[in-house]
């Protein structure tokens, strides 16, 4: 398929395009007391905005409690290694330039302190 260079913006209402403009309205921090009359207010005001607000903190509760669980089963883990490979080799010389490798089976064990 061949592009043809269009593209299709959305219309925006011109009270949007007014408030979006540099320096009409500026970025500043919620002064103390500020956020909570605002949420009241969106409590108030906006249809739906409850709910939303409570399924977004039982997401976040849900969440924590997931990574919480996950660093506690990477806690309880022990931490084992070999410090003797389980599987050997054996070499044998054929006739020629030629080698013959045979896996051996070896008893091993685990250890649970790492050895360098």
């Amino acid at each position: 398929m061949a592009y043809s260079g269009f593209t299709w913006a959305p219309m925006i209402s011109v009270t949007a395009t007014k408030y979006q403009r540099h320096g009409y309205v500026e970025k500043r921090a919620f002064l103390p007391g500020e956020r909570r009359s605002a949420a009241r207010d969106m409590e108030r005001t906006v249809k739906g905005y409850r709910e939303l607000r409570q399924e977004l903190a039982d997401s976040r509760k849900m969440i924590q409690e997931q990574e919480q669980d996950r660093r506690s089963t990477v806690e309880t883990t022990i931490q084992t290694s070999f410090y003797k490979s389980p599987v050997g080799t054996r070499t044998q010389k054929g006739s020629g330039a030629i080698f013959y490798s045979d896996p051996v089976g070896r008893t091993s064990h685990f250890s649970a302190t790492k050895r360098i």
